[in-house]
């Protein structure tokens, strides 16, 4: 999994960089004092966004590797907002709804025998196990001892190998942050291979 988010930063990196490429003669403190305040100044007017406590997920593309129509591995990517940052699992969060990850997906297929209608992939399999949930650990997002910050971002979700059961299928998708939080649940469009 890929995880890419925007950083509010950005204008403060700018402008330090900014500084350092304007020749100044140290011999005029005050216009080395007017550079750096005016820095700070633009730096200040960037405000943080808002976002929900709750993670708010949506769909955004269905990537496939190798043949189109039978790819080897998939990628499903949704876009992502959560105010406290709170995304990511570290290896030792594995209690309670983290035991098996923080995005859960299942998938559903166009079963046309009989009435046309959607029905969720779940295989008769010996030991009886829930194979319609698929399960990921999204990694903690802000570094350790960050304080909470809101993000949005992309996540890729990859499924390899992929094996191509259904000519029509579809994803339900939902995730936790670490409050527990529940986020919206989506749907992806009807994948046709």
């Amino acid at each position: 999994m890929r995880i890419f988010f925007d950083e509010a930063k950005f204008l403060i990196r700018f402008s330090v960089h900014l500084i350092n490429k304007i020749p100044v003669k140290l011999s005029n403190p005050y216009l080395l004092v007017f550079i750096v305040f005016s820095g700070i100044l633009i730096s200040s007017c960037v405000k943080k966004p808002k976002y929900p406590s709750v993670p708010v997920i949506a769909y955004k593309d269905f990537l496939r590797y190798g043949n189109p129509h039978n790819p080897d591995s998939v990628e499903i990517v949704i876009t992502f907002t959560d105010n406290e940052g709170d995304i990511g699992l570290t290896q030792a969060d594995t209690l309670g709804i983290f035991k098996k990850g923080n995005v859960y997906m299942y998938d559903s297929y166009w079963d046309t025998t009989g009435v046309d209608h959607w029905a969720v992939y779940d295989p008769p399999i010996t030991p009886q196990v829930d194979t319609s949930f698929i399960y990921y650990r999204v990694p903690p997002i802000l570094p350790d001892g960050d304080p909470s910050e809101p993000v949005k971002g992309q996540i890729f979700i990859k499924q390899r190998p992929f094996v191509k059961v259904f000519d029509r299928i579809k994803y339900t998708i939902y995730m936790y942050d670490l409050a527990k939080h529940k986020s919206n649940t989506i749907e992806t469009p009807p994948i046709d291979f």
